[in-house]
Parts: structure tokens; sequence; C-alpha cells
């Protein structure tokens, strides 16, 4: 049995439109940042965050390494301290 489709009705086509344009409208109003400095520094910050856990994910952490560059920053300061540099 061929089902019958019935074609689409303008004014329910118009009327669906309308309505989502005035809900994304209001949805827009209500969930856009309050100044683009605002939003700019969302975006610096919440960047600055995936690029620390990317580099955190990637870069493996050697002890042996990381033990070494403390052993050197700690003379370095020390260095400074007593004048030597």
């Amino acid at each position: 049995m061929a089902r019958k489709t019935e074609p689409l009705d303008a004014g329910a086509l118009l009327l669906g439109t309308l309505i989502g344009m005035v809900a994304g409208s209001i949805a827009a109003l209500f969930l856009t940042p309050r100044s683009g400095a605002e939003n700019r520094r969302q975006i610096t910050s919440t960047g600055h965050g995936i690029r620390q856990q990317l580099e955190e994910a990637v870069t493996p952490t050697d002890p042996l390494e990381e033990s070494i560059a403390e052993g050197k920053a700690a003379a370095r300061r020390r260095r400074l301290e007593l004048g030597l540099d």
C-alpha cells in the first residue's frame, strides 16, 4: 500500500522559522559574554590551560632530568645571591 505524503504547508514552515529565530535571538542575548575583553580573557585562559595539559600529556617526565634541572636552577640562584655571576 503506497503511502501518500501531503505537501508541506507554507504557513507552518514560516511559523516554525519565525519561532526558531525568536528563540535563537533570546538565547543569544542571555548566553553571550558581557564584553569583548571578557570573551578574549576567557579564550586566552582556556587556551593556556589546554596548552599546559597537552604539554604535560605529550612530554614524558623523567625524574632524573627534573632533579638535574632543579639542581641547576638552585645553583644559578645561589650564584646570583653570592654575586658570582
